[in-house]
């Protein structure tokens, strides 16, 4: 079971990558790190975080023992190609967040599951995932994140 969860997020992995390759200047100018303090995430998702880290510019993160925080910037003109049904995906609508919002759950129902929330504001789409807790605190986390990063918008 645990290679085909790995295949799954894998395959998950190389699909977003195809999807969301092409990033506009929008997103890769826009300052990632500067949508979210530590003390937001730290609030969040209930443990202490470290400062944020850069990554590849898009992409910001934070840490804690047992956990890990993202967001990443990408081009809003790619939504309905990132809502798309994918193989081993499950795209869940969720309301009340930008223009549009969603849940991914990748991984097999009796396994180890992973969630990310994707939300669209403008030309914009902003990924959130919480890496660790169980699937169901992840959600939560990551709409209240989500509420802070468009809260900056």
């Amino acid at each position: 079971m645990k290679s085909n969860y790995s295949r799954h997020f894998i395959v998950a992995c190389i699909c977003a990558s195809a999807i969301l390759g092409s990033k506009t200047a929008a997103a890769q100018s826009a300052a990632p790190c500067s949508l979210l303090t530590s003390a937001q995430v730290t609030a969040a998702v209930g443990v202490s975080v470290g400062a944020a880290q850069p990554i590849a510019g898009t992409g910001c993160s934070w840490t804690a023992p047992h956990m890990m925080v993202t967001v990443s910037l990408w081009d809003g003109s790619k939504w309905d190609q990132m809502k798309a049904p994918a193989p081993g995906m499950n795209r869940t609508a969720v309301s009340g967040l930008g223009d549009d919002a969603f849940y991914t759950t990748m991984g097999p129902a009796s396994g180890k599951q992973f969630v990310t929330l994707s939300v669209k504001k403008g030309g914009t789409a902003y990924l959130l995932k919480v890496y660790g807790p169980p699937v169901a605190d992840q959600m939560s986390m990551e709409k209240a994140l989500a509420g802070d990063v468009l809260s900056h918008l």
